[in-house]
């Protein structure tokens, strides 16, 4: 039966594991992620969930573990944050053909507060990036993580991250869905790709033809890759559907927009604070929306072009930077519409960095520069904002 819980989103994450009653667990532990894995492993010792725990030395033997165990054929989960997302990044490149999920508890590669660094680093290994503005997100977004990376039409490892300590250690009320219901939308797993034990991986990737040695190879990935917004979008409206709960479209999500001019567009939980901005600033006559995106890879540039036909100015906020090269979601917004006849003003702005506190006496100042732009020049088009 449904019901309500006051739970960390730590739990939350490991609770969405659970409702998948995913088959292999293997993590290492590392700040703010470990409690998720602890969860998980109370879960199985208590006999709440069927599933093997394998206990491991590091991160990337945590990744090869599940990936191994995918390519027999179970559901999986692994989890990770900052470092241990690093030193995973070599497995998860050979593996980016597999269903494997797991979940980033964001970590900066500069600190043990949260930024988007550690996730945006691995932002071309093919893996499906998806992130999370509260705990209930978190959870229904295990589940549809799931739902995505598993599909019959093609098989992409599906990431979902949290923000660490603002939301892995922070309590929020969170619906748990029905598990009879969850069972009949998330079945057990099919797996096609599972082979003959007895061949190695690379001589099934050579038969699927997954391995050819040619440009042909990351043509066909990208490609794939690509297929997969239509997927993300399917999963998410079926969720929906099921459960009652949205968001947006699975890839980004308009709020409070229906008579804006400009919006600003924000990922994680720096979306929860600029609600209420955007509120506040729509009741002094200021039009201004936000916009949530949800998925950064693959990057939703079509849904990114519809806005920019829609709105005159959009800031982009980014809790991560390319380093030399600004952030990477203003970069890929920027070229989403360069070859728009007609395009808006787009602003970057960086803030949040390191666990600096993003307030939303920052969030004013980024909303009323991009309405700004509107009607006369503004320099820099990038700055960073907030923080020491």
């Amino acid at each position: 039966m449904k019901h309500m819980e006051l739970m960390v989103g730590n739990k939350a994450v490991a609770y969405g594991a659970k409702l998948a009653r995913v088959q292999v667990i293997s993590a290492y532990p590392i700040t703010p992620q470990t409690t998720i894995v602890q969860y998980l492993a109370e879960f199985v010792a208590e006999g709440e969930l069927k599933a093997r725990f394998i206990e491991v030395e590091s991160e990337l033997s945590a990744m090869v573990a599940v990936q191994g165990a995918s390519f027999a054929g179970a559901r999986v989960f692994t989890a990770t944050s900052g470092p241990g997302l690093l030193l995973m990044h070599h497995p998860m490149m050979e593996g980016s053909d597999l269903p494997v999920v797991m979940s980033v508890v964001h970590r900066s590669n500069k600190s043990m507060q949260p930024d988007h660094s550690d996730l945006m680093a691995q932002r071309d290994n093919g893996w499906i990036q998806l992130y999370c503005e509260n705990n209930q997100e978190a959870l229904d977004t295990a589940l549809m993580s799931y739902k995505i990376a598993e599909d019959s039409r093609q098989t992409v490892p599906t990431i979902f991250g949290i923000d660490g300590y603002i939301l892995s250690y922070t309590a929020e009320p969170v619906e748990i869905p029905d598990q009879e219901k969850v069972d009949e939308w998330l079945p057990p797993l099919k797996a096609p790709w599972a082979p003959d034990i007895n061949i190695s991986v690379q001589e099934w990737r050579r038969r699927q033809g997954r391995m050819s040695g040619s440009q042909k190879a990351w043509i066909d990935h990208d490609t794939k890759f690509r297929n997969s917004l239509g997927i993300i979008k399917e999963a998410h409206a079926s969720f929906e559907k099921t459960f009652g709960r949205g968001y947006g479209n699975g890839l980004l999500e308009e709020y409070n927009c229906e008579n804006a001019e400009a919006v600003i567009i924000a990922m994680g939980t720096i979306a929860s604070t600029a609600r209420s901005v955007v509120d506040d600033l729509q009741k002094e006559g200021k039009r201004v929306g936000l916009v949530k995106l949800k998925c950064y890879r693959p990057f939703p540039a079509e849904e990114i072009r519809n806005l920019a036909k829609k709105y005159h100015a959009i800031g982009v906020i980014d809790r991560n930077v390319s380093l030399g090269s600004n952030g990477n979601v203003f970069n890929e917004s920027r070229s989403a519409v360069y070859d728009m006849v007609e395009r808006p003003k787009i602003l970057g702005f960086h803030t949040g960095m390191a666990g600096s506190e993003v307030t939303p006496q920052i969030i004013s100042k980024i909303a009323e520069k991009t309405l700004k732009s509107i009607k006369e020049p503004v320099d820099p088009i990038v700055e960073w904002v907030g923080g020491a």
